[in-house]
């Protein structure tokens, strides 16, 4: 895992723009779903967010988890929005 992370960190910082996503004047926000905390994506998400000096921001269900049952993958929608309403009222 370690080594995971330290790519991750090597391809924020070099290909990604670290400089630029800490300078940014808006707020840069990482999240990942509950569901998907131990996937590659949800690792990934995790390191990066450390790797701006943040945590993750968890939101309900998995990656896609503002959808309903209409792709056969059913999300949390209704936890999904409550979640995003709380992260885009906060402040920084």
């Amino acid at each position: 895992m370690h080594v995971q992370i330290e790519a991750v960190s090597r391809a924020l910082r070099d290909a990604h723009g670290h400089d630029a996503l800490t300078a940014a004047s808006t707020r840069v926000v990482i999240a990942v779903g509950e569901e998907s905390m131990g996937t590659i994506t949800g690792r990934t998400s995790v390191a990066t967010a450390a790797r701006l000096g943040q945590q993750a921001t968890v939101f309900p269900s998995h990656h896609g988890g503002f959808m309903g049952g209409e792709f056969g993958y059913p999300g949390q929608p209704e936890a999904f929005a409550r979640k995003l309403r709380d992260v885009l009222d906060a402040e920084t």
